[in-house]
């Protein structure tokens, strides 16, 4: 619980005050004060009494000083008291091997409080959020009554920490001037870092500050002054011409560049546009291209941290959106620049290791490194962190075996929201939490699209339209109104090819693939399938188009063509193929071919690793495309391997199950495979 809330104060960022209420305690003469700071800054670890004489009196302590620490450790109580009674009973000032701790609660000191502010303000930045960010660090430099532990700068420790505490309010006033200027300042700032350049003439960020701030107030002049100013004193301080950062924006000032000034209502800089494009609209190809504009210009000023939030833009809203060699190993060294580019205490960087992992581990068909950066952005406490963490490794847990803990990640997505702020955040919940019930088959899935589709009417994200519109494609499918089926994936795809989805082809290839298998037409899509499977625009770990094509080739009499495909997916062990997002579909595929191929070797491995997920649908990625129960597989599969009994049980489960789904195709098909069943048992074969 906080002290405040109890009325209690400790004020180190000034004259050094304990306060409860609204009275002032009397903390006794200069050693006791001293006394009572050196354990406040050991962060509630015991102070041994040697090294409280140490720090009190240096090399000459006097003979009886363990004794005197002891008297004054006892008069502090005393002093403490009122504090103490507060809290409700007991000594704050604790004897504890080898000597004495200071027991508080951390929210109690005015320091630790800045230090929270200031910090989150700091998230608030990096997150594309000013108006947040100032507001935070207006609260935290807010706390400062004059310069911490002043009257203590003889005792080295107290000096060291006043030090420390110096710099980080010297980082928060750069950063609230930062949140400013992102907030469109700057003639009102002029004045500020006027004194502020002067105070600190070494500190660069604040002379880039001032240049643009005066540009902002119309003097473009007075600008280039400065850098010129700023450039003389480097060079007669420290021998060193101003930094690249720096130079950009003398550079950019000279050449009058627009994107400098205040945005007018509806404008923005690139990185600014391409956040509002991404979190807001949920638009994918506009946003990458105000990323890219905004990498190459963080690249040329030597700006880190714009560096970081560009390429954390750039990986986009889901993983794997870039498909080809190129663009994925251009994606992770571009991750590892920026990340070496920032400080390892940045919340930028804890972002970029989250997403470098979650591209790792999905490109691997693995999740250990994802959940690892998951855990250690819930320690973080930084909220935009962790709902990215949340989304990144939901999406690396799309296959079969993590059903329930999808559902877990996506709702804590959703409650995450709130603390970010960032609609996208919620909307990429509320489309993972949906796909997460199609994918189990729950029979709430079709409410929770409902609840999707309300908060898209009133306010579009264009990539969570595209998801809601493929999952009423696969609806209608299941419907069985296959021609209204066909033009709404055609809109679908060119929905997606106007977001930007990587998946825009592969997920119109998967719903053509659904219509013409129940159709009982799969062979005329062979030519497209022919294609798709060597599409780079599909997943490294996608095999379910050589599934569809292994029975398209089938259905068509090509023998030849399905053993290879077969043969491509079965590898040396089929348990080696990546427990993808389309895996059951490929499954199916396989179960499908090897009936048709008279595989039994391949029908009977396909059915042992296919039988723990016997109750689920067979549905593809993002639950877009529906094949009806599993046991329809496993039926099929235990035909080809000689096992009618067995097929007759699966077939007639699913027939029950596809019922449930409402997917009629799906239930019209497996009547015709279990009659075929029923005859394979009457018969004796």
């Amino acid at each position: 619980m906080s002290g405040i809330s109890h009325g209690v104060d400790f004020r180190v960022l000034g004259p050094l005050e304990v306060a409860v209420g609204d009275t002032v305690l009397d903390l006794g003469g200069p050693q006791l004060r001293a006394l009572l700071v050196l354990l406040g800054i050991a962060d509630g670890r015991a102070v041994s009494v040697a090294a409280l004489v140490g720090q009190l009196w240096g090399p000459h302590s006097p003979h009886d000083a363990d004794r005197t620490v002891r008297t004054y450790v006892s008069r502090l109580r005393k002093y403490l008291r009122p504090a103490e009674k507060a809290f409700g009973g007991g000594d704050l000032i604790v004897t504890r091997p080898p000597g004495y701790l200071l027991r508080l609660d951390p929210e109690v000191i005015d320091a630790v409080r800045f230090e929270r502010l200031a910090a989150t303000g700091r998230q608030a930045l990096d997150a594309g959020q000013p108006a947040l960010a100032a507001e935070r660090l207006v609260a935290a430099l807010g706390l400062w009554r004059g310069l911490a532990y002043d009257e203590f700068s003889d005792i080295a420790s107290i000096d060291a920490e006043s030090s420390r505490l110096a710099q980080l309010r010297q980082n928060a006033v750069e950063d609230r001037i930062a949140a400013n200027l992102a907030a469109g300042g700057g003639r009102e700032l002029v004045a500020e870092l006027e004194a502020l350049t002067a105070a600190h003439p070494g500190y660069e960020r604040l002379w880039g500050q001032l240049m643009l701030a005066l540009y902002r107030a119309g003097r473009q002049t007075d600008a280039l002054r400065t850098f010129r100013r700023a450039r003389l004193l480097l060079l007669e301080e420290s021998g060193v011409e101003p930094s690249l950062a720096l130079t950009v924006i003398h550079r950019r000032i000279l050449a009058q560049d627009k994107e400098l000034l205040a945005p007018e209502p509806g404008e923005t800089g690139p990185l600014t546009a391409g956040e509002v494009a991404l979190l807001e609209k949920g638009d994918l190809r506009t946003s990458r291209q105000h990323f890219e504009t905004a990498y190459h210009l963080a690249k040329q000023a030597g700006d880190g941290d714009g560096l970081a939030r560009a390429m954390l833009g750039l990986s986009g809203l889901w993983v794997h959106e870039h498909r080809t060699a190129t663009g994925t190993h251009q994606m992770q060294s571009r991750l590892r620049d920026a990340l070496s580019a920032v400080g390892t205490d940045s919340p930028l960087a804890l972002r970029l290791r989250v997403r470098l992992a979650g591209e790792i581990d999905y490109r691997a068909s693995r999740h250990s490194e994802i959940l690892a950066m998951l855990e250690e952005t819930r320690l973080a406490n930084d909220p935009v962190a962790h709902a990215e963490a949340l989304s990144v490794a939901h999406h690396c847990l799309l296959g079969p075996d993590h059903g329930q803990l999808r559902q877990t990640l996506a709702r804590e997505l959703i409650g995450e929201s709130t603390r970010t702020g960032r609609r996208g955040d919620h909307l990429m919940g509320l489309v993972w939490h949906t796909v997460d019930l199609f994918l189990a088959g729950h029979p709430h899935a079709e409410r929770r699209l409902g609840e999707l589709r309300q908060a898209l009417a009133e306010d579009d994200f264009l990539a969570a339209h595209f998801v809601a519109s493929a999952l009423e494609v696969m609806l209608t499918i299941r419907a069985g109104r296959f021609d209204e089926a066909e033009k709404q994936a055609q809109a679908c795809a060119e929905l997606g090819e106007t977001v930007g989805d990587a998946d825009a082809m592969g997920w119109y290839g998967a719903h053509l693939v659904a219509i013409r298998w129940f159709q009982g037409r799969l062979d005329e899509v062979l030519p497209l399938l022919d294609r798709l499977v060597h599409s780079s625009t599909l997943s490294t770990v996608d095999n379910s188009y050589f599934a569809a094509l292994a029975v398209a080739a089938a259905m068509a009499g090509d023998r030849r063509k399905a053993a290879s495909a077969l043969a491509t997916l079965v590898g040396s062990d089929l348990a080696e193929l990546p427990r993808s997002s389309t895996w059951m579909v490929s499954m199916n595929g396989i179960a499908e071919a090897a009936y048709r191929l008279g595989d039994a070797e391949t029908a009977a491995r396909a059915y042992e690793l296919l039988r723990p997920f016997a109750d689920l649908p067979v549905m593809a990625s993002l639950a877009v495309a529906c094949f009806g129960s599993a046991h329809y597989p496993l039926g099929v599969a235990a035909m080809a391997m000689g096992a009618p009994e067995r097929a007759v049980r699966h077939l007639h489960t699913a027939i029950q199950h596809n019922l449930a789904l409402a997917h009629w195709p799906a239930v019209a098909v497996c009547e015709e495979r279990y009659a075929e069943a029923t005859a394979l048992l009457r018969s004796g074969r």
